[in-house]
């Protein structure tokens, strides 16, 4: 019997008694040590692991925070970097403004110079000479070979000057500014027309900036016209045109108080009075020689004469 475990239980029915074997008694106490070890060690593993995850967490939220610095660090550097670019950039705009402003102010000045001298007569006369002798052997057919290739004539029909070349008061601004060109009447998609044969080397056919839809055709011999604040462009970036073409339809776009044509005519980047050309005919053929003197037109002329010799030969 000493390998029997007796249990006995007693009640108000009286007591019974029960045999347990020996081995069974130890499987119950194995068992009973195991699940206490099963959850003392399942204990000490979660406890162990929370400790890590925590270590973990911290360590993770002092990287996150290192990173926050240096994103925040960054971010500072980025917008002290943003801010001198937008101060550089309008540095830039500005100092671009007064390099304009300078620019079209010689111009004016040089202009003036010219008229001036013009008035008084201080002009060298053996240059004038050489004008002279060199319109002289000028023939007819030179003459019109000259007028398809420099812009000459007006750009519209019935039409008038409603604002001059040189220095005016802005009628949007109203400030004191030198006009490059001169302002046309026209009515609204009036045809304009190219004023001597050329390359389209400019289209702006959207309403933007100052001057809205442009054309600008670069003509021979250095010359370019510009015809600005159009309703719509007629022709594109390369194209070939002949005098009488039209490129576009007048209007109102950019800044503009109202429907007109801006006409401009320059000559090795330099600005000149585009009216002189508008009346510029056959008949009045040597006049402009005399009238702008900003252009070489001794040599010019020569070199006209040269190139429409060869190209009838």
């Amino acid at each position: 019997m000493k390998n029997r475990l007796i249990i006995t239980v007693s009640d108000v029915h009286g007591t019974k008694a029960f045999n347990v074997h020996q081995i069974a008694k130890k499987l119950i106490v194995f068992i009973v040590l195991f699940v206490l070890l099963v959850i003392g060690g399942g204990s000490w593993f979660i406890n162990n692991l929370s400790d890590k995850m925590e270590t973990l967490k911290e360590q993770k939220q002092r990287e996150l925070a290192k990173k926050e610095v240096e994103i925040d660090k960054k971010e500072k550097e980025i917008t002290a970097l943003n801010e001198k670019e937008q101060k550089l950039q309008a540095q830039n705009k500005f100092y671009s403004l007064q390099i304009k402003s300078k620019v079209e102010d010689i111009d004016a000045l040089s202009s003036k110079l010219d008229e001036i001298e013009s008035m008084i007569g201080l002009k060298d006369e053996k240059i004038e000479q050489l004008t002279k002798e060199t319109l002289d052997s000028i023939s007819d057919n030179t003459k019109y070979f000259t007028l398809l290739t420099i812009p000459n004539g007006s750009p519209l029909k019935n039409t008038r000057v409603t604002s001059q070349y040189g220095y005016r008061i802005h009628p949007i601004t109203k400030r004191k500014k030198f006009h490059r060109g001169i302002d046309l009447r026209a009515r609204m998609r009036t045809p304009v027309k190219a004023t001597a044969n050329g390359v389209v080397v400019y289209v702006r056919s959207r309403d933007r900036g100052d001057f809205g839809r442009v054309v600008k055709l670069q003509h021979s011999f250095g010359f370019m016209t510009i015809y600005a604040h159009l309703n719509k462009t007629e022709v594109k970036l390369g194209d070939v045109i002949r005098k009488g073409q039209v490129i576009g339809l007048s209007g109102n776009s950019g800044r503009s108080s109202a429907a007109h044509l801006h006409y401009e005519v320059r000559y090795g980047g330099k600005i000149l009075n585009p009216k002189d050309f508008i009346t510029w005919n056959f008949k009045n053929y040597d006049k402009i020689f005399t009238k702008q003197r900003r252009v070489k037109w001794e040599s010019l002329v020569r070199l006209i004469s040269e190139q429409h010799k060869m190209v009838l030969q």
